[in-house]
């Protein structure tokens, strides 16, 4: 059984696109989208709709229940909001918020054997998985989050693998033995590689086996979306594309 999982695509048709066009290239069992659709891009509407239109498992990001209506935003997704909720029908807007907290890939009947999709962890759309600790060092000279913190998050979780995204770095990490699968993100990256990733995870021999993808996309075609449909901080978002490749606006 082969699974891929993508995430974070925050209204990024054009990775999105690449993205699609590569998982068809290994051609999966299953296709699951991992949270955050449609908020920080200039085409939510269409990022939505492709999505849908593939009638592909899906779960809830936080995101996608501040642009659905519910939850608490922060004050800074303001402006961002209200550009973006009219770019949605009601109809799309209530698709976002009656997606699932969270699917199970179930290889066996032992659901010590399962695999658990989720946007941010198991318990909350918005609390962060940091990678291992020695990447946690290697990434930000410090340990932001120690395997004991993680018991809030990850006691009581009965399966072999958790995936998920949110936080934009794709990584893996132990947790006794439970897999730590971030997928990793469409777009905004949060590693400094422009490109577009997502994760496939393979159920053979009577383990979870995970391998992060790579994609290459059009970033000055992203970048001409923003500024052609001018979303909140645009000129920004478009000059950091041309530049640098990825436009990252709330680094961690």
């Amino acid at each position: 059984m082969r699974v891929a999982i993508f995430s974070d695509v925050h209204g990024n048709l054009t990775g999105l696109e690449a993205v699609l066009a590569d998982i068809e290239t290994q051609r999966p069992d299953l296709v699951i989208f991992a949270g955050d659709l449609c908020l920080m891009g200039p085409r939510p509407a269409e990022c939505l709709r492709r999505v849908r239109a593939l009638r592909l498992p899906a779960v809830m990001g936080n995101t996608d229940e501040w642009t659905a209506g519910a939850g608490a935003p922060p004050e800074r997704m303001g402006d961002m909001l209200r550009w973006t909720r009219p770019q949605l029908t009601d109809d799309e807007r209530a698709w976002l918020g009656g997606l699932p907290f969270g699917l199970t890939v179930s290889p066996t009947a032992d659901p010590a054997n399962d695999l658990r999709i989720v946007h941010a962890n198991p318990r909350d759309l918005n609390a962060i998985i940091f990678p291992s600790e020695t990447h946690q060092t290697a990434y930000w000279s410090a340990v932001r989050q120690s395997d004991a913190e993680l018991e809030p998050l990850l006691g009581g979780l009965t399966a072999a693998v958790l995936a998920f995204g949110h936080l934009h770095i794709p990584n893996q990490r132990r947790w006794g033995n439970l897999s730590l699968v971030n997928v990793a993100s469409v777009s905004m990256p949060g590693d400094g590689d422009a490109r577009a990733k997502y994760a496939l995870l393979t159920w053979a021999a009577g383990q979870w086996s995970a391998e992060h993808r790579r994609v290459d996309y059009d970033t000055a075609a992203e970048a001409s979306a923003f500024r052609e449909r001018r979303p909140p901080n645009w000129q920004e978002a478009a000059a950091a594309l041309e530049a640098e490749g990825h436009y990252y606006p709330q680094r961690v």
